[in-house]
């Protein structure tokens, strides 16, 4: 899909289609999660360490297996009660960083603009008086935000790989015909090697705030047999 970058005058008489759903939801197996999500995404989907195509740390919900979102419900929805991602949620917009990269703009879909009528007044990208509308600065400030947990945590995973704490993973899940599928290059904690930390290396850890995290981590991995349910 074509990604288009917004900017007044020219977006001044556009509008937000609020139909457009994400694409390639049900073969979508996993998306990466900020740091604040681990809280809420710990009860409903595993999570678990990777890396990027540049060689950075993420952490990542696992949705499925086998090119299947088992999460979806018969309307391609999320099934009720499931915590939806912020990497979901921001669809159909997405944050674009500038030359430089020290700043950023805020990019959307191209098929989710729609020209400004009576009926779509309040998907706005711009007012009359051609500020942003409270849609298109919310939007810019929640990505911002999201970028951010991203990075934070990228730096937490990075801290788990100095502390020696990461270990490759893989594993096996049955899918509804019974046949057996293979889940490999992911990392987890290693909660051996987590028992036996010192003290000290224990307090410092409790100190940088990274106890929860690593809770939520560990708490999300018996969701991973509910995969193949």
């Amino acid at each position: 899909m074509a990604m288009h970058i917004i900017n007044q005058p020219q977006d001044q008489t556009k509008a937000v289609n609020d139909t457009v759903n994400y694409p390639n939801l049900e073969t979508m197996i996993s998306v990466p999660l900020g740091i604040g999500e681990f809280y809420e995404a710990c009860k409903d989907y595993p999570i678990l360490f990777t890396k990027n195509q540049e060689g950075d740390w993420l952490a990542i919900a696992l949705l499925g297996f086998n090119d299947k979102n088992v999460y979806l419900d018969e309307n391609r929805r999320f099934k009720k009660g499931k915590y939806l991602p912020a990497f979901l949620r921001r669809y159909p917009f997405i944050l674009v960083q500038n030359e430089g990269k020290e700043s950023f703009s805020l990019g959307i879909e191209e098929e989710a603009l729609e020209a400004l009528n009576e009926s779509n007044q309040q998907r706005a990208l711009f007012k009359e008086d051609k500020t942003p509308t409270d849609l298109t600065k919310n939007t810019l400030d929640f990505l911002v935000r999201f970028q951010g947990e991203l990075q934070a945590c990228s730096a937490f995973i990075k801290e788990l790989e100095s502390w020696g704490l990461l270990v490759e993973q893989s594993a096996n899940l049955l899918d509804e015909e019974g046949k057996t599928h293979t889940i490999n290059g992911f990392f987890t904690i290693n909660e051996e090697k987590l028992s036996h930390l010192s003290e000290k290396k224990q307090l410092d850890i409790c100190k940088k705030g990274a106890t929860p995290f690593m809770t939520a981590h560990l708490i999300s991995l018996s969701n991973i047999r509910r995969l193949g349910l």
